[in-house]
């Protein structure tokens, strides 16, 4: 029986009407004077007035309280990298031509004005509502023929939902400072106020602990990176943490934590061992030892005391394997000291409300992911925690059972690399619908409005540095409307207008080079098949370009850029401006040009598959999309799951074959080691193809080779190892036959 029968459940395709016809009957106030600036998120109400703002050398940035001093010297230094005008930061009176920030404690929820006649006047109850207001203020700005301008107009504005973040992740793709401070620019401009930082996984540990200095130093063994990257990634300094707090806090973005655990903790198992594991397990802490449980806390207070501005902390508490505990003898002993616990769940539950604990004593409030949301047992979810609700768990229980919950579902809120929806996708989707699962599942569960819905969050998964501001700029932007004001209305064809006019902007404040593109896209935004001619173009001048096309950062390999780049393969663009010194002046910019591979029809191509040792999955990464014929997309793969695996085709009759081509998942980082076989009858096989002690990285070529003339039915892929992580990934088999 259905115990929520409010809840609605819509597949994709139904989606649009309904979007339209709840945004014609919205009750809502819109810019609607012609000049209104193309502003994003759109504001609740935005009236227009005659005449316009003048801004010359002689206007300033008064700052009407001591604590808002700092957004004054950010938005000066915002408007001479987006006009060349400076306006001074300054105390005192605000006259005529001055823009003048101020607190007022009237204004709650992060509401904010704006009023704009003979000065402007941003007024809100916060220094990051404030913040909010200068961003408007900042899209607003005219610059023509040297003058620079403001429309006068009065804005009263504020959020729908509180909670708009985005997530990014540092322990799986290195980010530079830089990097990560382009992503808070990103953030200020569409008003994202919670920005994620996933700072520790499997893979790598990026938090600097003094207490445990040891926990970082195996990065280098599982630093999954672009060709010619960093080989060894260190984790971030103090000083450099604390310089990202201090520069997102003045932009009014709030930086929030995840240390992932008690599971995804294999680099804090693999670094500190004696503190951290129990046998037969990698990558989950051991919840049952007192010395652990004592070293997270310390772990925790230590990230705390760095990112002291936010008022949440992410605790992860999702993907556990608790395989093993229960043979320890730290969990004999505490089941025993409990009395309460049951199974190794039960002091998962156990462990994350302490976790929880650990954070509200510092005056906090703690996010888990979905799997966290254990509300009976011994040890239920403390009530106060909030639950971000990822993979198609029915968040409909969980704000039914009075949890808050964030809407940060894969579909349609996922990039994972060259995953990522659509715009007319997102632009058809609401914040009250929750995604059911991973890829290939359109359908939604939409929950009533309801307070207990906080907000939503765009995840940008094991993605470069180089491509962040590439793969959210326009997604992010949408998403940030969506959560600010639900009813802005119009078209998607609108919101690409005002987009442009927001792009051009945010490429002024973090791309210091201008890239141009001449050719054709597919598939995608930066998919081709036919050759790109790629234009950088400096927008500071005196400063030599230097580029590389393998996503290194910056060394003496890099180029000096004469000539426009030809890209007739897969490359990974960075670049940045030098001084006649070889110092780095600004930041690097980025972006991802894919080849797409075209790929005829082979003997493997949609024919029978099986798998073992391990059972065939029934979701989008079953072993079917092997021999799909889409060797060009890398996210539709076969999952097999922990290696040792093996992948067997039948072909249905017997071929002479000379060549095997198998194209797994590729990132410029992993490799993989496998053999391929092939049978006659299924019984006897051959080797015919040998990798298992390669180490060079997978890429979208393929581990292929050629082999005399030989007789088969069956072809088998035996899959080794991944380096990268435990499972194991076919995008595409390629059988052909000899000629």
């Amino acid at each position: 029986m259905n115990k929520h029968p409010e809840i609605i459940r819509i597949p994709y395709a139904l989606l649009t009407l309904i979007i339209i016809t709840a945004a014609l009957s919205a009750a809502v106030t819109p810019a609607t004077a012609s000049d209104a600036p193309d502003f994003i998120p759109l504001p609740k109400t935005v009236r227009m007035e005659k005449g316009t703002l003048s801004l010359t050398g002689k206007s300033r940035i008064i700052a009407g309280d001591q604590k808002l001093k700092p957004l004054a010297v950010v938005l000066s230094d915002e408007m001479l990298t987006l006009t060349g005008l400076r306006l001074a930061p300054a105390d005192g009176k605000a006259v005529d031509g001055d823009i003048l920030l101020q607190l007022d404690s009237s204004l709650k929820d992060e509401a904010y004005t704006l009023e704009v006649s003979k000065l402007a006047t941003v007024k809100a109850g916060d220094y990051h509502s404030v913040a909010s207001g200068t961003a408007t203020l900042l899209q607003a700005l005219r610059n023509s023929n040297g003058a620079v301008t403001v429309p006068c107009m009065s804005v009263e504005d504020r959020p729908a939902y509180s909670y708009r973040g985005l997530l990014i992740d540092l322990a799986r793709k290195y980010h530079s400072p830089g990097g990560v401070k382009q992503v808070i620019e990103l953030c200020r401009l569409y008003k994202i106020r919670y920005l994620q930082v996933h700072i520790s996984d499997d893979q790598l540990f990026m938090f600097p602990s003094s207490k445990f200095p040891e926990v970082g130093r195996g990065n280098w063994e599982f630093a999954r990176f672009e060709p010619a990257s960093m080989p060894k990634i260190k984790p971030y300094t103090v000083e450099e943490l604390k310089d990202l707090e201090k520069f997102s806090q003045e932009r009014g973005v709030h930086i929030v934590p995840e240390m992932d655990m008690p599971g995804h903790s294999g680099r804090l198992v693999g670094d500190a061992p004696g503190v951290f594991s129990f046998p037969g397990n990698g990558n989950t802490v051991n919840i049952a030892s007192p010395k652990t449980l004592e070293a997270v806390g310390i772990l925790l207070n230590e990230m705390m005391d760095i990112f002291q501005g936010t008022p949440y902390v992410h605790l992860g508490a999702d993907e556990v394997g608790l395989g093993g505990l229960e043979s320890t003898a730290e969990y004999k002993a505490a089941a025993e000291k409990s009395g309460k616990i049951k199974s190794p769940h039960d002091l998962y539950c156990k462990f994350v409300a302490d976790m929880q604990d650990i954070v509200a004593k510092r005056g906090k409030k703690s996010i888990v992911w979905e799997e966290g949301f254990n509300p009976g047992g011994a040890y239920p979810l403390p009530k106060d925690t909030i639950v971000m609700a990822w993979n198609g768990r029915n968040p409909g229980d969980m704000t039914g059972k009075g949890y808050q919950v964030i809407n940060a579902e894969w579909t349609p809120l996922y990039i994972v690399r060259g995953d990522k929806r659509p715009m007319d996708f997102i632009f058809n989707w609401q914040l009250t619908m929750f995604g059911q699962g991973h890829l290939g599942n359109d359908s939604f569960t939409t929950l009533p409005e309801t307070a207990n819905i906080l907000g939503a969050q765009v995840c940008s998964w094991e993605n470069s540095e180089s491509i962040e501001i590439q793969s959210l700029h326009d997604r992010l932007a949408l998403v940030g409307e969506k959560a600010w004001n639900p009813q802005a209305g119009g078209t998607l064809e609108t919101f690409k207008a005002r987009l442009a006019h927001t792009d051009q902007i945010l490429e002024k404040l973090v791309n210091p080079i201008e890239i141009k593109v001449k050719g054709e896209f597919t598939h995608d935004e930066n998919t081709f098949s036919d050759p790109l001619i790629i234009t950088l173009i400096p927008r500071v001048k005196g400063l030599t370009i230097k580029y590389t096309l393998d996503n290194s950062m910056p060394n003496d390999k890099w180029q000096v850029y004469t000539v426009p780049i030809t890209a007739d393969k897969t490359v990974h663009l960075r670049a940045g401006l030098f001084d006649n010194k070889g110092v780095q002046q600004g930041y690097l910019v980025g972006s991802w040009f894919k080849r797409k591979m075209i790929i005829k029809p082979n003997l493997a191509t949609g024919k029978q598959v099986t798998v073992g040792p391990g059972p065939d999955r029934t979701d989008g990464y079953g072993a079917k999309v092997a021999v799909d014929g889409k060797a060009d997309n890398v996210e539709s793969h076969w999952d097999g799951g922990p290696a040792p695996q093996w992948l067997r085709v039948d072909l249905e009759k017997i071929y002479p074959i000379d060549n095997i081509n198998v194209i797994t998942y590729y990132d410029g980082g992993r490799y993989y080691q496998l053999t391929a076989e092939v049978s006659v009858d299924g019984n006897e096989w051959k080797t015919v193809l040998d990798f298992s002690k390669d180490t060079a990285p997978a890429t979208s070529a393929g581990y292929s080779g050629s082999f005399p003339k030989t007789n088969a039915r069956y072809v088998r892929i035996n899959m080794l190892k991944n380096s990268a992580n435990p499972s194991v990934h076919i995008v595409e088999l390629i059988v052909n036959e000899a000629k």
